[in-house]
């Protein structure tokens, strides 16, 4: 029996539909070594809502199957991620950024790797969910659903706290440290992801970006503690946002270089919480931005979308300081042999790519944040028509957003960051 749970279909993405009983029989068989086992019943649903994944769509698959010659049933629960493929314009522009050939080599070359490293440190700890299987095809990754383990999202609306950061923060600098031993090991293996959000490839994303910057000056000129100052700056920063965050992505010799998760935010991680609904544990997810690139790109996106505002104004420096000391302390582990970085020069490093903070704010907190989930999908984001137009202002009315931007916009500015350099 097969069991299609329909949510509300304007706020969910279906499932694809090749997504079916003899599928998943099929893989079932392979998994398990056991070609006469059947499924007896399957229940598919969606497993995020739209506004919570604007590039990819998740499905929540639970089967209940018979091996040969068994009268009781098994279960297995399991997460299939797919690409929009009914999408033929979002399709087109994630094909750009080669989002699911990375997402895929991730999950079937590189994680496991990960993983294996990690359990080599003085403190080995589950970083990402296991790899069931990559259909290269369909262009899915079917891996475990952590939420049987009790893992689960945190609101995105709320941030995270100091206790979720420090453990966010943990997790980030133990993949950046694997990461890195592995290229040394391998070498070359991880350089040759360069399709990140920004790069030397494609501007694909550029009418969105350099849209939203426009809003954000549209917002500046109405807002009376901001006003033409800033709607000035930001007008003109318009042509060069593109170029100044392709810069950070951009690795530099001399630096520490690492993969970086390219999309590092409250949304790609899943947490598992004690009794007194204390953060135990956290699992990285989403891997279709990685890139080799400064640690920089993880860092101020996650400090600019996912911490709560008095924590990231407040904090950043001991947060900062903390990753670098588990980074350090598991590069020592692996007994990395390349650079690594002082306290110091890696602040100076971070210094270096602070520009993108400027991007992640004005653009990036906007959509990751949005609390308008009637029209929120890719075409939204992207398109030139009045739906797009109407949408991209629309999330310029949220109230986070607005008072994180009046606090930091003088902040930027008072850097130099808002400023036209070449």
């Amino acid at each position: 029996m097969v069991e299609l749970e329909k949510e509300d279909a304007t706020d969910f993405h279906p499932a694809p539909v090749w997504l079916d009983e003899p599928y998943l029989e099929n893989l079932l068989r392979d998994l398990k070594k056991d070609p006469g086992l059947r499924i007896t019943e399957l229940v598919i649903k969606p497993a995020t809502a739209k506004g919570d994944n604007y590039a990819s769509v998740m499905t929540r698959v639970k089967i209940l199957y018979l091996k040969s010659g068994a009268k009781n049933p098994e279960i297995e629960y399991y997460i299939v991620k797919t690409t929009y493929e009914n999408d033929a314009f979002a399709s087109g522009i994630f094909s750009q950024y080669q989002v699911s050939t990375t997402e895929m080599r991730m999950y079937e070359k590189i994680l496991p790797q990960f993983t294996n490293l990690i359990a080599k440190t003085r403190q080995p700890e589950k970083l990402f969910a296991q790899t069931m299987h990559v259909d290269y095809e369909h262009e899915a990754i079917i891996f475990e659903d952590l939420a049987v383990a009790k893992y689960v999202l945190a609101d995105r609306l709320i941030g995270f706290d100091l206790e979720h950061t420090r453990l966010g923060l943990r997790k980030l600098a133990k993949m950046h440290a694997a990461a890195a031993v592995f290229n040394e090991r391998q070498p070359g293996v991880l350089t040759k992801f360069d399709h990140g959000i920004f790069n030397r490839h494609t501007q694909g994303f550029a009418p969105f970006f350099v849209n939203m910057v426009g809003v954000a000056s549209d917002f500046a000129r109405e807002c009376p503690e901001l006003g033409e100052h800033y709607a000035k700056k930001l007008k003109d920063l318009q042509k060069r946002v593109m170029e100044y965050s392709t810069r950070v992505y951009d690795p530099q010799p001399g630096e520490f270089n690492t993969l970086v998760h390219g999309d590092y935010w409250v949304n790609n991680v899943m947490l598992r919480y004690g009794e007194q609904n204390e953060p135990l544990d956290m699992t990285l997810i989403d891997f279709q931005f990685c890139s080799w690139s400064s640690p920089a790109v993880d860092l101020h996106y996650f400090f600019n979308t996912s911490v709560q505002c008095a924590i990231r104004i407040e904090q950043q420096d001991a947060l900062i300081q903390y990753y670098h000391s588990v980074l350090v302390e598991t590069l020592k582990d692996l007994n990395f042999g390349g650079y690594t970085p002082t306290l110091r020069q890696f602040i100076l490093q971070l210094e270096r790519g602070r520009f993108f903070a400027v991007t992640v704010s004005l653009v990036c907190q906007a959509i990751l944040t949005n609390d308008q989930t009637a029209d929120a999908d890719f075409n939204a984001l992207m398109k030139e028509d009045e739906r797009g137009r109407n949408f991209r202002k629309l999330l310029y009315t949220n109230k986070r957003l607005q008072d994180n931007l009046k606090y930091m916009l003088p902040r930027f500015d008072r850097s130099g960051l808002l400023d036209i350099t070449d």
